[in-house]
C-alpha cells in the first residue's frame, strides 16, 4: 500500500509540474529557425488552453549579453501587459529574447551606431539585416512559436492554435502592431498600449507620398519577398491605446527608430506642421501623430480600435488590462 501511494505521490507531482504555471527557457535552435532563447510561461489549465500570448521583450539597452536580457526579460514576466494577460485567460504566454545594443552587434552590424538596429521595436534596419543569427527575427519569432506549439502539445496536450494573441506595452506594443502588420495570417488578436503615436497605415501612399515599411506599404514585397496582405488585415481584431498624458515618444530626427528617409515622411503626414526635429517630441506632437494614425487607418480598414484614455500617463494599469481582456473574448475566434 505505501509503494502504490508514493508511486501516486510521484506521478502527481509529475503531472503538477506540467500542468501548473512555470516559466522555462528554451534554448536558441537554429536548425529550428531561431537564433535567439525564448521564454514559455506555461498556463495552469492544459486542456483548455488553446492559444499563446506572445509579447516582445523590452528588455533596454543596459545588458551586453544574452544571457542577462534572458534574466531580465524573466522577470519582466512579473509586470508585463501580457503576463497580466495570459494569467487572465489561463493561456500560456511566449516571451523572445531578442537582442538590443549587445556587445556582439556592436562588433558584427555596425561600429557607428549600436542603437540603429532597434530589435525591440521591429524597425526597418531589423529586417534588412542580411547576417544569418540576426535575419528576419519577426520570422524567428513564428518559428519560435510552433516551436513552443509542439511542446506544449507533446508535454501538456494542448492543442494550440497557429494564430497567436499579440500582446505589447512601450516598444513591445509597437512589435506587436508591426509583427500584425507583417504577418496578419498568423495574428488572431493584437493589443498595444502605449503606442507611441505612430502605427503601420495599409496603404502603398498617403496623400500621395510613398509610404515606407514601417509607416506604410510601399516597400513591403521588397522588404519580406511578399505582397501585404490586406484580406488578412481587415480580418484581424486589433486593439491600441495611449493616454491623453502619454509624451513617451521614439520618432524624431536621428532616432533609433526613424531612418532620415522615414522622418521626412513623418514629418510631412503625420505632426501637422508642429515644431518636429531632433528633440523629443512634446506632448502636443505626440497626440497629432497619434490622431493622424487613427485617421489614415480608418480611411482603409474598419477592425483597429483606437482609444485615448483621459489622464493616463506611460503606464500599464488594471482599468487598461481589463479592456484588453474584454477585447479579446469578444473578439476571439
Amino acid at each position: 500500500m505505501k509503494k502504490i501511494f508514493i508511486t501516486i505521490f510521484f506521478s502527481t507531482l509529475f503531472c503538477f509540474n506540467l500542468a501548473y504555471g512555470k516559466t522555462i527557457v528554451v534554448k536558441a535552435n537554429p536548425e529550428k529557425g531561431f537564433h535567439f532563447p525564448y521564454l514559455l510561461k506555461t498556463s495552469k489549465k492544459t486542456v483548455d488552453a488553446n492559444y499563446i500570448v506572445v509579447e516582445s521583450n523590452n528588455t533596454g539597452g543596459h545588458n551586453k549579453s544574452i544571457k542577462g536580457m534572458t534574466s531580465k526579460a524573466k522577470k519582466s514576466l512579473g509586470w508585463v501587459l501580457g503576463s497580466s494577460i495570459s494569467k487572465k485567460l489561463n493561456y500560456p504566454m511566449l516571451m523572445p529574447v531578442f537582442p538590443f545594443a549587445t556587445k556582439e552587434i556592436e562588433k558584427v552590424l555596425t561600429n557607428k551606431n549600436k542603437y540603429k538596429y532597434y530589435f525591440p521595436q521591429l524597425d526597418s534596419d531589423v529586417l534588412k539585416i542580411d547576417i544569418d543569427k540576426y535575419k528576419r527575427i519577426d520570422l524567428q519569432l513564428i518559428a519560435m512559436i510552433d516551436d513552443a506549439r509542439e511542446r506544449l502539445l507533446k508535454e501538456n496536450n494542448q492543442n494550440i492554435n497557429e494564430k497567436v494573441i499579440m500582446v505589447g506595452f512601450s516598444s513591445s506594443s509597437l512589435f506587436s502592431a508591426r509583427f500584425t502588420f507583417l504577418h496578419p495570417e498568423r495574428v488572431s488578436i493584437a493589443i498595444g498600449g502605449g503606442i507611441g503615436g505612430l502605427l503601420p497605415v495599409p496603404a502603398e501612399k498617403i496623400n500621395g507620398i510613398e509610404a515606407i515599411y514601417p509607416i506604410g506599404t510601399y516597400d513591403f514585397e521588397k522588404i519580406t519577398g511578399k505582397k501585404f496582405n490586406l484580406e488578412e488585415f481587415k480580418k484581424t481584431p486589433q486593439f491600441y491605446y495611449q493616454g491623453t498624458k502619454d509624451k513617451s515618444n521614439p520618432f524624431r530626427r536621428g532616432a533609433e527608430d526613424l531612418t532620415d528617409e522615414e522622418y521626412e515622411i513623418v514629418k510631412k503626414l503625420f505632426v501637422d506642421g508642429l515644431p518636429f526635429g531632433d528633440k523629443p517630441v512634446s506632448l502636443k506632437v505626440n497626440t497629432k501623430m497619434w490622431e493622424n494614425s487613427q485617421k489614415y487607418i480608418n480611411q482603409i480598414v474598419d477592425n483597429v480600435k483606437f482609444e485615448s484614455p483621459k489622464n493616463l500617463d506611460h503606464e500599464i494599469t488594471p482599468k487598461m488590462t481589463s479592456k484588453s481582456i474584454k477585447f479579446i473574448k469578444e473578439n476571439l475566434n
